[in-house]
């Protein structure tokens, strides 16, 4: 997209008469200034997660299909002095993210099938056919009345995409524990190690499930910088998450990305789903990553039988990455208070212990360093400028199958 080679105004022009050139931080100042004058009854911060920052834009300046609301868009066109949203450059087939997200149409007695018609119109403009059959028939509503641990963990990791229920929730479990914003960071971080690390290896493909919302450093991303080829197929339950995926995922043309909404409670549904087969080859071998997602099943058997059957179907040579909250870290009392908190539905994440975690990787190889904080699994940052184990209280995994 060639945003910032336009020019605001026919006056705004080099001496030989070229367009001038615009530094993002003044567009960007500009461009809030015009939404908030020409939308003078708006609230961005509460409705639509704050107002335009450098990284937005630059997202819409480097193309990553990432559609503005038409406030943005009306901005935009005045700031440029252009009339239309293809002089903008924004007339290119892509997902409309904005009636599946709006918080006005989430809650309407209609939002299931205002959903999903408009999500099938979506991947249907941007893909030229209908959508998968997995796709069809599946409920693509966003629940705006209950914290949602991607959502959750977008507000932690600074993003806009999540509604006051997500913040709410967060602020609850952050008034405890001051640290949870810097563990949801460095577990971002962990997973963008591991990631390289499996990649460099030689793994051409990623199964990565509970993926939450993109966020820089995603797992295609990082593969496909590493190794052009990679193949990545992402799964999450929360239908925001994929409305965003479909939207983002432009990787190496050499490479594959897709998504699959589902449930890692039913593993077999993963496999089932079309898109796996048309993405992922399980006669060479896959990295399932599964970061800061098991902790969400609550009972260990179950947790257990869900790796099992995740792993079955993948070939030797195949990775495991996990990322899992634990109680190993923190002092006997914050451990009670947080027990206490999740037995009254305050924190939604079942914590564990370096044995209980171990029991994923029974009979697989583990990488060094082993069983360490997120924050001590090959760390880029010298040890006085990186998180303490009890500031992050997840482990970061890496094991290799047989």
């Amino acid at each position: 997209m060639d945003l910032m080679k336009c020019t605001p105004s026919a006056e705004d022009k080099l001496p030989d008469g070229s367009p001038a050139r615009i530094d993002r931080p003044e567009a960007v100042d500009a461009i809030n200034a015009i939404m908030k004058k020409e939308f003078p009854g708006i609230d961005f911060a509460k409705i639509y997660g704050g107002l335009l920052d450098d990284r937005e834009l630059g997202r819409y300046e480097r193309g990553e299909v990432h559609w503005p609301s038409e406030y943005r868009r009306t901005a935009m066109r005045i700031f440029f002095g252009v009339d239309t949203d293809k002089k903008l450059g924004f007339s290119r087939r892509r997902l409309a993210l904005q009636p599946v997200l709006d918080p006005q149409q989430l809650n309407r007695e209609d939002g299931s099938e205002a959903a999903e018609s408009a999500g099938g119109a979506a991947v249907q403009a941007l893909t030229g056919s209908r959508p998968a059959a997995a796709h069809r028939g599946r409920s693509r509503t966003v629940d705006a009345s209950t914290a949602h641990p991607a959502r959750v963990y977008d507000y932690w990791l600074g993003g806009k995409d999540n509604f006051a229920v997500d913040r709410a929730f967060a602020d609850t479990l952050t008034t405890k524990f001051p640290w949870v914003p810097t563990a949801a960071r460095s577990n971002r971080d962990f997973r963008v190690r591991a990631v390289e690390a499996v990649a460099a290896a030689g793994v051409r493909q990623f199964l990565d499930i509970g993926t939450g919302l993109p966020a820089p450093g995603n797992t295609h991303e990082v593969a496909q910088r590493i190794t052009p080829q990679a193949r990545v197929l992402y799964v999450d339950n929360d239908p925001m998450v994929g409305v965003h995926q479909r939207a983002l995922m432009t990787g190496s043309r050499e490479g594959r990305t897709d998504y699959v909404e589902a449930d890692i409670r039913q593993p077999r549904l993963i496999f089932d789903d079309p898109a796996l087969a048309n993405t992922l080859d399980l006669r060479e071998p896959v990295c399932l990553v599964l970061a800061a997602v098991l902790h969400f099943i609550p009972d260990l058997a179950e947790a257990q039988r869900i790796v099992r059957a995740l792993l079955d179907p993948l070939p030797s040579g195949s990775f495991l990455i996990v990322s899992h909250g634990t109680p190993d870290f923190v002092t006997p009392q914050e451990a009670a208070e947080y027990e206490r908190m999740y037995t009254a539905g305050e924190a939604i994440a079942r914590t564990r212990t370096k044995d209980e975690i171990a029991t994923f990787f029974t009979d697989l190889d583990i990488l060094d360093p082993g069983y360490v904080a997120v924050s001590e699994w090959r760390p880029a940052d010298e040890s006085d400028k990186r998180p303490k184990p009890h500031d992050v209280s997840l482990y970061g995994v890496v094991g290799r199958v047989r």
